[in-house]
């Protein structure tokens, strides 16, 4: 008998082992080719990676909440996740390998859960097998184990999320946890929790629909309190940055640009929108045949099309991967009760999932192919600036718009003209006073040398978000560093500004002298011109 039950046992791991193996083996690939891209050296494909690093190395080291160690700052959009990295940081110190492994940890977690998901509709080991493999390649899972960042723990706490919503005989404290969970890895996990808080009105299961709504909004409060006793916002500065896009305008206009957005969104995101609505109709299908089911696939609609009206899509194939696995899961659930729809709704929903494969498939192909390209940029860019102010201005006050690497590798005195990480600049934003004279005050004070930043995003003309106003005339360009292609980085290009007379022939001299280190792509063009 014990023999049987371990064989049963042994069976129902198959697929976890074999979604695992693929999920390593491409993860490992495109490891192994950005590595070669970024001539041997491990980089991460973004900037923002570094930042999260930078905050769990000063809050493990010297116990400031901030992208340097001497002042706190609201520069992270996942509290939850940063605490984890500087809890293990304290132990080990601040190596660059721990948010991968952190990462990919979460991933396999993530795919055990979700095994565990489809073992509950799904009798074949080939079946869920398949939807593992299908989940784990689309969505593609590999891409937030190779960026290093919060999103691979945030799809764990999804997935834990939908097992658990409704089981029977669930403590409700349980749900609880996930859900204060789920909100501080990223607050997108409101989402979630909104549309769940919702069904469980609509079913007038008032004491769970509260329960959920407390959750939800303890991370949030919580965290508002922390920052504002450190002088902060009440949401962390990249998330309130975004909200900048309707701040000022009237409600009609604020209308009108959410619409936008949901537009934009619909359009950069249809591999999502046509999932969810074949989502949709696969749950309205489903209602009376398997309503457990039909609700998972509710709470992922609802939370997705949320997400397309109040939340970003893309920027390095991100964004709503959580959605896209937890969507791609609910809908392998539902494949055997196919047959049992009515013809209409069968083909419409075939047709939509079949549409949305096809451009998941050609964003997963080309989230393979860019990431290593990605690697190679922040390699030629941001991983130059951190070793050029290691070598020269390593504790020194510098004005930045990209902040993780210098920060992370430096103790910089770090004055950041987005805002991510300054609280005066943040502030000048929000009130619409940020400008030039603003900005050469802000430096001033706080006695910057040496600022490094796009001029693309200092102009009157920059349409980019994270643009600030034109640089001081008394700012003196010493130098540009260009790379052959942008990819991913807010540009191409790099200025090298001297913010005093004094410090031109100075800042002159070691631009002078590194160029002998950077790498061959990297062009270095000395002057004004």
């Amino acid at each position: 008998m014990k023999r049987i039950l371990s064989l049963s046992s042994s069976h129902t791991h198959v697929p976890f082992l074999i979604a695992a193996a693929a999920y390593a083996a491409v993860t490992a690939a495109i490891l192994l080719a950005s590595l070669h891209a970024a001539d041997g050296h491990f980089i991460y494909p973004l900037d923002d990676t570094y930042i999260n690093m930078a905050m769990a190395k000063n809050f493990a080291s010297h116990g400031v909440w901030g992208i340097s160690p001497y002042q706190f700052s609201s520069s992270t959009s996942s509290p939850l996740y940063v605490l984890v990295l500087s809890t293990i940081y304290r132990f080990v110190g601040p190596s660059q390998y721990v948010p991968l492994v952190l990462a990919c940890g979460f991933g396999l977690a993530s795919i055990y859960v979700a095994a565990q998901i489809v073992s509950d509709y799904l009798s074949k080991t080939w079946q869920q097998t398949v939807i593992l493999v299908v989940a784990i390649l689309l969505t593609p899972l590999f891409v937030l184990g190779v960026l290093g960042m919060e999103h691979s723990l945030h799809l764990l706490l999804t997935l834990l999320f939908l097992q658990r919503f409704e089981r029977e005989g669930e403590s409700p404290w349980v749900i609880a946890a996930i859900t204060a969970l789920m909100v501080a890895a990223r607050y997108e996990g409101l989402f979630m929790a909104a549309v769940a808080f919702a069904i469980f009105a609509a079913q007038r299961k008032w004491s769970r629909a509260a329960i959920i709504a407390v959750a939800a909004w303890v991370p949030v409060c919580g965290y508002a309190l922390f920052s504002i006793s450190h002088g902060g916002y009440w949401l962390p500065n990249s998330v309130a940055i975004k909200g900048l896009r309707t701040h000022g305008l009237s409600m009609r206009g604020q209308i009108l640009n959410r619409l936008a957005i949901t537009v934009t969104n619909s359009i950069l995101g249809i591999h999502l929108l046509l999932l969810l609505t074949g989502i949709v109709i696969t749950a309205f299908a489903l209602r009376k045949i398997q309503p457990r089911l039909a609700i998972m696939l509710c709470l992922v609609a609802g939370a997705g099309y949320l997400h397309l009206v109040m939340a970003d899509i893309g920027w390095v194939f991100r964004y709503e991967d959580y959605l896209i696995a937890a969507g791609i899961l609910a809908v392998g659930c539902a494949l055997p009760s196919f047959p049992q729809f009515s013809r209409v709704a069968a083909i419409s929903a075939s047709f939509l999932f079949f549409c949305a494969a096809a451009f998941l498939m050609g964003r997963a192909l080309t989230a393979g192919v860019s990431l290593p390209q990605y690697s190679r940029a922040i390699y030629l860019q941001q991983w130059q600036m951190a070793g050029f102010l290691h070598a020269y201005y390593p504790q020194a006050a510098v004005a930045a718009n990209d902040i993780g690497a210098i920060n992370f590798r430096n103790n910089l005195h770090c004055i950041d003209l987005v805002g991510l990480a300054n609280s005066d600049i943040f502030a000048a934003r929000r009130t619409g006073s940020y400008s030039t004279q603003f900005l050469d005050r802000e430096t001033a004070s706080h006695d910057v040398k040496v600022a490094m930043i796009y001029d693309s995003w200092f102009s009157p003309q920059s349409k980019v978000l994270f643009s600030g106003p034109a640089v001081p005339a008394s700012w003196i360009r010493v130098g540009r560093w260009r790379i052959p292609q942008q990819q991913q980085l807010g540009s191409d290009t790099v200025s090298f500004y001297a913010l005093t007379p004094d410090q031109v022939s100075l800042l002159a001299a070691h631009f002078h002298e590194f160029k002998s280190v950077l790498p061959s792509e990297v062009t270095a063009t000395s002057g004004s011109m």
